[in-house]
């Protein structure tokens, strides 16, 4: 239910803020069209959050707590046709879109572990804006993990505009944002064995035994350094705590053949991946291209991903194209 309030939430702003961009989501309706029950369950999560945020703007009128209201969401119709306004969208080269993600970890936010919500625009293929939260996230230990969750507060913020670097916020609570802090560029690592890769051991898409071997070979161990099962989360994991200092790098060598129908998702890279390259750091495919988000719901002009700071992108790129090469023969 929290994939669909969510994206009905953040459709509603969108659609009364920018009524011709495009929209991309992960939701569409046709669940909730063939359970009316769980589909006004849904509608009435929505209104209530909606009635919530609109009390609480009229009790603290006085305040700028620099955020708006939350337009209503008048029906449960309107609300179907919203999740399908994003759920049935498909980005492209040319125009505006908006691609959103309403919980990007549906299976740690059930165990109350991390979980993210992102938010991006994209122009003409290309992310010029992004918006990601974090509600669960503490980083009081300088790590994220799926257990270091934040029990005073609403978790971690980051967001960008292309060319003007990646701020952080802490969220102290549902209505308000605190201070912004603009996050510096990454240093050069030290060197290849003081980095560590995050990942997730539990993925059934990609190749881990590829990444361990890059981890043996760089002496990047333990792998992997992190293991989280959102991607928007372990994007968050190159940004934050330790990985401000530039020291966490991602690959993803899918599994199957190239040529293979893409299981990368858009909204499941879109934001963070301009995060990240806001603080210096650099994403590509396997074959060194940049990541074209026009291409439709899924990556598919690009096959895998190398993410790592710019100062060490082109030697890890080398590496793991030298580990599939051995793979493959």
């Amino acid at each position: 239910m929290a994939d669909f309030g969510a994206q009905a939430l953040i459709m509603a702003a969108l659609h009364e803020l920018f009524p011709g961009d495009g929209y991309v989501g992960e939701e569409d309706a046709e669940t909730l069209r063939k359970d009316d029950a769980l589909a006004k369950t849904v509608f009435e999560l929505v209104r209530e959050i909606g009635d919530e945020f609109a009390k609480h703007e009229a009790v603290n009128a006085d305040e700028d707590l620099g955020v708006r209201s939350l337009p209503g969401v008048k029906s449960q119709a309107e609300m179907l046709d919203l999740l399908d306004l994003a759920g049935r969208g498909t980005p492209g080269h040319k125009g505006r879109y908006w691609v959103m993600d309403p919980v990007d970890g549906t299976a740690t936010f059930l165990k109350g572990q991390q979980y993210a919500i992102s938010l991006a625009l994209v122009e003409d293929g290309k992310e010029v804006l992004s918006v990601v939260c974090y509600p669960n996230l503490s980083l009081d230990d300088g790590v994220v993990a799926e257990t270091g969750v934040d029990t005073s507060g609403c978790g971690v913020m980051l967001s960008t505009i292309r060319g003007e670097g990646t701020e952080y916020r802490k969220l102290s609570t549902e209505y308000s944002l605190g201070p912004s802090r603009k996050l510096d560029r990454f240093p050069t690592p030290k060197s290849l064995s003081s980095l560590r890769l995050v990942d997730c051991l539990a993925s059934k898409s990609s190749r881990l035994d590829i990444a361990e071997a890059l981890a043996k070979q760089l002496g990047a161990l333990p792998f992997p350094g992190i293991d989280l099962w959102s991607s928007h989360v372990r994007y968050g994991a190159l940004m934050l705590g330790e990985g401000e200092d530039g020291k966490h790098i991602m690959i993803r060598v899918p599994v199957g053949a190239r040529g293979d129908p893409s299981r990368a998702y858009v909204w499941d890279h879109a934001g963070s991946q301009l995060l990240y390259t806001e603080m210096g750091g650099k994403v590509t495919d396997l074959e060194g291209k940049d990541i074209d988000f026009g291409a439709g719901r899924t990556l598919a002009a690009n096959w895998g991903l190398v993410a790592a700071p710019e100062s060490v992108h082109g030697e890890i790129l080398r590496l793991v194209r030298e580990l599939i090469a051995k793979d493959s023969n």
